[in-house]
């Protein structure tokens, strides 16, 4: 008999996955609320206008698109931050900030040429809403707490900063088509290529030695070389407040979890602060990414700075040991049942 199919990028879920799978959300459920953050639900679907009018670089290709009875286009939503962006702009639109919204739901995006990721995955984050950059540390601390309250044990959370990048480039001056292919040679760590793009360019050798050391990462003290080489005071002063936030994240107990990666180009246009990624030893990509977003709300009809971060649950089923429920069997002769119906109710009222 033909096996029936699923589509691509999808996974079906049995019950002892499930089970492990509800196991890690109420996990992070209690650390989202142990922090003040309380849930949000928003439809699946949204309006495929709302992503063409929010994002200046959006992939048509990525999104799951169909038609309604009316004619308009609509799309399953790709992540949870516009759909809360998008509820805090119109039913908070009289409240006064911060919101502290968390969420635990399913995004869908297309992957065509997909390695190890899949084209449904359950969200679980927060977005901390109407607090400046003051507010990071609140965020990436509820972010580490998270990984360990999985039981990870060797995790590392990697922060940098969407800005510092963009910033050099600028001030560089260096076109838009280079500023891209630079972006995708530091993104994939592509050293070779890199050292060869930066000799070819019209920019100063000062300017070629920092962007061919931007792929560097390491432990706190990456910022301190990152420092050192960088070639103007603003790029000086953004790694100045990435170190304060590192003596800061030590004085917490996090040092040994945290590492630094100024050469960390984000995926989504959004970004407009630090970004971050959580890595699990046995998983091939981040199973935590976030960062800040202080303009994206404004084009969504109320300016106000964000951040947030999401964890990716269906990464974390295939490196976690299955969670099993606690359960016990009655064995009992056909003539007993009511009497066995009568212990075993018990039983559940006690618990296991």
């Amino acid at each position: 008999m033909k096996q029936i199919q699923i589509p691509s990028g999808m996974r079906d879920l049995l019950p002892q996955e499930c089970y492990s799978k509800e196991m890690m959300k109420r996990k992070i459920s209690d650390v989202f609320c142990s922090y003040g953050y309380l849930p949000i639900e928003t439809p699946l679907i949204e309006f495929y206008s709302t992503y063409q009018n929010t994002f200046t670089s959006l992939r048509e290709e990525t999104l799951y698109k169909f038609v309604d009875e009316s004619g308009q286009i609509l799309a399953l939503r790709t992540d949870m931050t516009l759909p809360i962006g998008r509820v805090c702009a119109s039913k908070y639109a009289n409240e006064e900030p911060p919101f502290r919204f968390s969420y635990c739901s399913g995004v869908y995006k297309v992957r065509q040429n997909f390695a190890g990721k899949r084209n449904e995955v359950t969200d679980c984050g927060i977005e901390l809403i109407g607090l400046d950059s003051s507010s990071d540390v609140e965020v990436l601390c509820c972010a580490l707490d998270v990984m360990e309250s999985l039981g990870l044990k060797d995790y590392t959370l990697e922060i940098g900063n969407s800005d510092f990048f963009k910033k050099a480039c600028e001030e560089a001056k260096i076109s838009g088509e280079d500023t891209r292919i630079l972006a995708d040679l530091i993104d994939r760590k592509e050293i070779p290529a890199l050292h060869r793009k930066c000799a070819a360019m019209q920019i100063s050798e000062e300017q070629a030695l920092f962007f061919a050391s931007l792929p560097l990462s390491g432990g706190p003290d990456a910022l301190e070389e990152a420092y050192s080489c960088s070639f103007s005071e603003s790029l000086r002063e953004q790694i100045s407040s990435l170190l304060k936030l590192r003596d800061t994240l030590c004085d917490l107990g996090y040092g040994e979890k945290i590492t630094f990666d100024l050469g960390k180009v984000p995926h989504l246009d959004y970004y407009t602060g630090i970004i971050f990624e959580g890595y699990v030893s046995g998983i091939g990509t981040g199973i935590l990414s976030g960062g800040r977003y202080d303009a994206l709300l404004k084009k969504l009809g109320r300016d106000l700075p964000a951040i947030g971060f999401g964890v990716k649950l269906d990464y974390l089923l295939d490196v976690l040991p299955l969670e099993l429920p606690k359960t016990r069997k009655l064995y009992y002769p056909a003539d007993r049942q009511a009497e066995a119906m009568k212990l075993a109710r018990r039983l559940r009222k006690d618990g296991p």
